[in-house]
């Protein structure tokens, strides 16, 4: 026979908050010769900007940002040829290095390609 479960657990488990999850999914990354248009780019980033400049730290599932994290610090990204594609790039980057803090989902390398972008000056 099973143990059986007490009031007070239920209730608890049932007071724990549902984590939001990125609900963006569209490419962000291409291969050599395949490159999104740039005007598509700059929507998918502004989407993309505008969810998780709304999220909030302790809401949101950070697992759900990881691939898009990694997307975004890809080369074709920050070393865009279009400004905004490159401003829309860091604008995501920051959001999500503040809803992962302090636990950024990047390698240091990773990081230190992006702070070493000489297109950010």
């Amino acid at each position: 026979m099973a143990p059986r479960r007490s009031a007070v657990t239920e209730v608890e488990e049932e007071d724990e908050p549902q984590l939001a999850v990125l609900q963006f999914s569209e490419p962000l990354s291409w291969r050599a010769g395949r490159a999104i248009p740039t005007a598509d780019l700059l929507r998918r980033l502004e989407s993309l900007f505008t969810e998780l400049r709304d999220m909030d730290q302790g809401e949101v599932d950070k697992n759900s940002v990881t691939k898009v994290a990694k997307e975004l610090v890809g080369q074709n990204l920050i070393g865009h040829k279009d400004k905004g594609v490159r401003a829309f790039t860091a604008c995501c980057l920051v959001d999500v290095l503040k809803i992962c803090a302090p636990d950024a989902p990047f390698t240091p390398s990773q990081l230190k390609v992006c702070m070493s972008s000489k297109k950010y000056d």
